[in-house]
């Protein structure tokens, strides 16, 4: 896998610190700005709150006071003590009187202990005072002696309504009767829904039994769902819902076992939320692309000396030899390109010592290699000419001792380290000659060259090495004849050089070719450097050798280079 530059890893690095820091402080100022926003739409939830609370408290207070200023009255006092049909048109004229008054009272209602009632509402018709008795907000007037009772809303004919009732009684205590006052929802209502809750939010009022004292949709008090929907609310108390999509703020209402609870829809906050969001995310990507042009150019410009240093370095690793690098950029840069350069002085000092030093060195091996001639391959030589000679085969004699003098010449090649294939071939065929003449019908051998590569020079002695070690580790080791063969063949890379032979062979263990070259002894290995340190790349040698059936030696060469 390729990997980035230098440039774009630094410009990575720093926008990836850059990049944390922002979303750190956009985080920070987020949640920072959420929170004042969240205690400012508390505040604001239990300031609105605590003066609809108040608000309520002096209405109702002004309720009760009218209540409580008619159960006093004396006229009231007597036609509850006494009905009668004269009493009853001063008392519903006064009821009238109070209802032009206050517009927020609906109906006033007295029940007398006699079961005798009277109405301001035409429509209002009761039973005997037995029914009258069994009435709910009767029976909670005549417990709380003589004292205002607030009656949760209920439906009065077509309208809902709240009620204060209130028990009558003598200076004694006696009771007289229960005045009912009837008060319209729309002065409540007007006020609770002029307060600013949020787009979805609302106030409602419950007693402590969490009867439903006002809703905004009367149809929670018929609706038992719908009443199961404010229970979160009530259940609340003070703080956000557990979905976190409303805040409740609750207050009891002072005198009264109400308790108004206003729910807070948080859109608003949201809204704000979503600004704030994207605000941050356009100014964090218009800072952030600033800040990667700016990154980007300052380092491109910082970096550039380092770039010039890379562009000789790869410049050198290519084999250029002159190369230098520009001195340029901050102080330490123009350090680090002043010590490279004088690096490099050094280096191609050494490497011109190095190749003096290798080349003196190829110099002695191949002279010493020249000179590492087999006694005992000069010795049997020797002894099969005297042989020869003693038996006056006069013509075998002159044969070997020809094939013996070039057999020397070609080693010597004249002090040359390079010589041609032919005469490399012709160097193998005199080896081959005098050992057939030692050994006989048990030495065969076949030679073919290939007249286009007549004059590919070589490093010398390196083909008869290897055919030494077929004779002598193959053929020799072998029960009854070997052959040898050495041919040139023509790929469509070079040529192939290819020795093989029938003898024993061998087994290697361990795979691959530096273990069968190993195996093959120091010839071979040495053998392979010498064409590896000519040819480069364009050369190497393959040794597929099988127990008992033989071995084949080939030497590849691609690059093909003619004296």
């Amino acid at each position: 896998m390729k990997r980035s530059s230098l440039l774009v890893r630094m410009v990575i690095s720093i926008f990836m610190v850059f990049l944390t820091l922002m979303a750190l402080v956009g985080s920070f100022y987020y949640q920072s700005s959420s929170s004042a926003i969240e205690g400012t739409i508390e505040r604001n939830n239990q300031t609105t709150i605590s003066q609809t609370s108040r608000f309520i408290q002096s209405y109702i207070k002004k309720l009760e006071t009218t209540s409580t200023s008619l159960t006093q009255q004396a006229d009231v006092k007597a036609y509850a003590e006494s009905p009668s049909q004269d009493h009853a048109k001063d008392i519903r004229a006064l009821f009238l009187t109070i209802l032009k008054a206050d517009q927020d009272l609906k109906a006033v209602v007295l029940v007398t202990k006699s079961g005798e009632f009277l109405s301001t509402d035409a429509n209002l018709h009761m039973k005997t005072s037995s029914d009258m008795m069994s009435e709910d907000w009767y029976q909670k007037a005549i417990h709380q002696g003589a004292k205002p009772v607030l009656i949760p809303a209920r439906k009065s004919d077509s309208q809902w309504v709240i009620s204060v009732t209130q028990e009558l009684v003598d200076e004694k205590g006696t009771n007289l009767g229960v005045l009912r006052l009837d008060i319209s929802y729309e002065t409540l209502a007007n006020y609770l829904n002029q307060l600013k809750l949020g787009q979805k939010g609302f106030a409602f009022i419950v007693n402590d039994q969490h009867e439903f004292v006002y809703h905004p949709e009367h149809t929670v008090y018929s609706s038992s769902s719908e009443m199961d929907a404010m229970k979160p609310y009530i259940e609340t108390g003070q703080g956000y819902t557990l979905d976190h999509q409303s805040y409740v703020s609750q207050e009891k209402i002072d005198g009264t076992d109400w308790t108004v609870i206003g729910v807070s829809s948080l859109e608003e906050l949201n809204q704000v939320r979503g600004q704030i969001l994207w605000t941050l995310l356009g100014a964090s990507c218009l800072s952030l692309i600033a800040c990667l042009f700016l990154i980007w150019f300052s380092l491109k410009r910082w970096i550039a000396p380092l770039k010039d240093l890379r562009e000789t370095m790869l410049g050198i690793g290519m084999g250029s030899q002159n190369l230098r690098a520009k001195e340029a950029g901050a102080q330490e840069l123009r350090e680090l390109t002043r010590q490279f350069n004088a690096m490099l002085d050094q280096v191609d000092q050494l490497m011109e010592d190095i190749r003096k030093q290798e080349e003196t060195t190829r110099q002695y091996e191949l002279q010493a290699l020249s000179s590492q001639i087999n006694p005992h391959f000069l010795y049997n030589t020797l002894d099969t000419i005297i042989w020869m000679a003693e038996f006056q085969d006069s013509q075998r004699v002159v044969e070997v001792t020809k094939s013996l003098a070039t057999y020397f010449r070609l080693a010597l090649n004249q002090g040359k380290d390079l010589i041609s294939l032919s005469d490399e071939i012709n160097h193998v065929r005199q080896y081959l000659f005098i050992q057939k003449q030692r050994y006989g019908d048990k030495l065969e051998y076949e030679i073919q060259e290939h007249p286009d590569f007549e004059n590919l020079l070589l490093p010398k002695l390196v083909l008869q090495p290897i055919v030494e070690n077929a004779l002598y580790h193959g053929i020799k080791e072998k029960e009854g004849n070997g052959h040898i063969d050495l041919s040139v063949e023509k790929v469509e890379s070079g040529i192939v050089i290819l020795i093989e032979d029938d003898g024993v062979g061998f087994q290697v263990t361990e795979k691959g070719s530096q273990a069968q070259l190993k195996r093959g002894g120091v010839g071979l290995e040495n053998i392979d450097q010498r064409l590896k340190l000519h040819f480069g790349e364009d050369y190497h040698m393959t040794i597929d050798s099988k127990y008992q059936k033989g071995t084949q030696v080939r030497i590849y060469i691609n690059r093909i280079e003619n004296s």
